[in-house]
């Protein structure tokens, strides 16, 4: 018979053996619920999960497109580019295990003993790992094969960093037509805000200025999609079978106006440490055939790993000579002596002035109107208009600009391309001119107390006061030569897709009127003609054996004190236009002198004329 302790013994015994069985019995019923939660009502995502473990969706970005010249010489090509990448989805999950693989990085060396990774710059990336999952961050860019060769050989060591190929941006001449090209960056992230940018993602590369960036999309192609099986450490293994990938469609090649030879002439004739620009266009139809922007900067520095990129960028943005503006379409400039060519082409327009004219006031080296005194640069004499154009006289000038008066002459400027409107070139930047009147005038004026008075008409009438741009310049030269209308100035020829088909051609279009009387046109040529021809003349300097050229020079006031910026602005044939040049040099003295010899250059390059004048 069991005694009293050993029947509480007996209870306990049991009570124990219950309380387990029902723990056993709660544990396996949560067991099923969590089993049929994911077998049953979470069965698709959890699929999906395991998918995104095993599979990886690729995105394979398409070949950007190439530039050439008109030739079909490469100007802008690609190179591939290793990039060591975090995969977010592959990093282990709990911060403590992606410390070890940060650590890890951060003791890789180089054959040198160098740290390939910087500690700031894999902090960011690994904290940005954590809102990025869909694609990957790089960690080290344009990687050399010995570093690829070392992440390659510690793989096993660190899941979540892989290797990737991608092209970047190379430019083989350099400098060369830097500021027509363009470069390419990494888009930015305000950029990524604006809807132009709507189909762009963070890590995209994007044409930033000239070509690369007007054409961006046209360069940009289709990318297309693979699926790939990878391992537990995130390396690709494999395509899936069954699924196919949809390949990339290569972006558009642009073949573009320039003129490789004629460009690497126009380079070499204006020195790096000199501030200025050259455009040399075909007045025919607006193509650009050189286009000269001084300083030059080398766009493949945007194309460099990081470091590299930042110290280049820097150098290039904080450089005194700014040498990220494209003078050739960005800079404004007073035209100097060549505007006289629109007081001349005005007046005689309006029957005010004519071949047989002479003012009654002759150039004795100045000119009086009312208490102020107005110099010229020399002593002319009495001139008739070719004359005064020929010699460049200021006085003749001031008394014609007084007779015509602005209004006549801006509106003939305008006609063949100066002005407040721009041309409509092909590539981000171009800015407008300006051409006063009493309105406009008094408006941009209006905070320093100026007002309009007519005696500011003798400056305007010789180019002091306006604003231009060197593509003006060359525009409005070579439509006054031709006579045909003012064709927009384009640098794209022709776009072809990856298999040398032509997708679309440039259409010429005539964006100014550009047109005068016979009578207005024969004797402007005949006077741009002297300007170069004439023993006289002061753009002699500038003549061409056996081709006849015409043109003006022009000296532009811009700081008292300082030496003017040189002009010179002609066209080639003169009779039979298929060339006009403008070149600018800031603060260089006389057109004639500075100027003239490099538009020379081009020229005799254009005409095929450098090795006969070797012999």
């Amino acid at each position: 018979m069991l005694s009293m302790s050993d029947n509480d013994s007996v209870q306990t015994r049991n009570w124990n053996v219950l309380v387990f069985m029902a723990g056993v019995v709660i544990l396996f019923t949560i067991l099923l619920v969590r089993l049929f939660s994911l077998q049953y009502l979470n069965y698709d995502e959890n699929f999906q999960r395991s998918e995104n473990n095993r599979l990886r969706r690729v995105v394979l970005v398409a070949e950007r497109g190439f530039i050439y010249d008109r030739n079909g010489e490469v100007l802008v090509r690609n190179r591939p580019s290793y990039q060591i990448a975090l995969q977010a989805m592959h990093l282990p999950r709990r911060d403590s295990a992606r410390a070890i693989i940060f650590n890890r990085l951060l003791q890789i060396v180089d054959k040198n003993g160098e740290r390939m990774f910087d500690s700031l710059s894999l902090d960011t990336a690994f904290q940005r790992a954590h809102w990025i999952k869909n694609r990957p961050i790089r960690i080290l860019e344009d990687a050399s094969p010995e570093q690829v060769a070392i992440i390659e050989e510690h793989s096993s060591e660190l899941p979540g960093v892989t290797t990737l190929i991608e092209s970047r941006r190379e430019y083989p001449y350099g400098t060369l037509a830097s500021h027509v090209l363009g470069y390419t960056s990494e888009i930015s992230e305000e950029q990524l805000k604006l809807p132009e940018f709507a189909d762009y993602s963070q890590g995209d590369r994007i044409g930033q200025k000239g070509l690369e960036q007007h054409y961006d999309s046209e360069f940009r192609g289709k990318n297309g999609l693979k699926l790939v099986e990878v391992n537990a450490m995130g390396r690709e293994v494999g395509l899936v079978r069954g699924v196919e990938s949809e390949p990339p469609v290569p972006g558009l090649h642009l073949v573009s106006t320039i003129d490789l030879k004629l460009q690497k002439v126009a380079e070499e004739a204006i020195a790096d440490s000199v501030k200025g620009a050259l455009v040399a266009i075909d007045p025919r139809n607006g193509e650009i055939l050189a286009m000269v922007s001084s300083p030059r900067l080398d766009p493949n520095i945007f194309s460099l790993k990081k470091r590299e990129r930042n110290k280049g960028w820097a150098q290039v943005a904080l450089d005194s000579m700014r040498p990220l503006t494209n003078r050739a379409i960005s800079g404004t400039y007073p035209p100097a002596s060549v505007f006289k060519l629109v007081t001349a082409g005005a007046g005689l327009e309006s029957g005010i002035l004519s071949e047989t004219k002479y003012y009654p006031k002759s150039c004795t080296g100045g000119y009086q109107f009312g208490s102020r005194y107005q110099k010229c640069w020399g002593v002319h004499g009495n001139l008739n208009v070719v004359h005064a154009l020929r010699l460049s006289c200021d006085v003749f000038f001031y008394q014609a600009g007084l007779d015509i008066d602005m209004a006549r002459i801006n509106e003939f400027g305008r006609r063949f391309g100066y002005g407040e409107q721009p041309l409509g070139i092909d590539i981000p930047g171009e800015k407008s001119g300006w051409l006063p009147d009493s309105v406009s005038f008094n408006e941009r004026n209006k905070r320093l107390g100026w007002r309009w008075a007519r005696g500011l008409i003798l400056n305007l009438s010789i180019g002091q006061g306006q604003l231009v741009t060197p593509l003006q310049q060359a525009t409005f030269i070579g439509s006054l030569a031709t006579n045909k209308g003012v064709y927009r100035p384009h640098l794209m020829k022709e776009l072809r897709d990856y298999k040398g088909n032509v997708v679309k051609e440039f259409e010429p279009e005539i964006v100014r009127p550009g047109k005068m009387k016979p009578e207005t046109h024969r004797i402007l040529l005949a006077a741009m003609d002297s300007v170069v021809n004439h023993p006289g003349g002061t753009g002699k300097r500038g003549a061409l054996p056996g081709i006849r050229v015409g043109a003006k020079t022009g000296s532009g006031e811009w700081k008292k004190g300082e030496k003017t910026h040189a002009w010179y602005a002609a066209v080639a044939p003169l009779y039979d236009p298929q060339i006009a040049v403008a070149v600018i040099l800031e603060a260089a003295g006389g057109g004639g002198a500075k100027a003239a010899p490099i538009a020379r250059k081009v020229m005799m390059a254009y005409f095929g004329l450098e090795e006969e004048a070797k012999k």
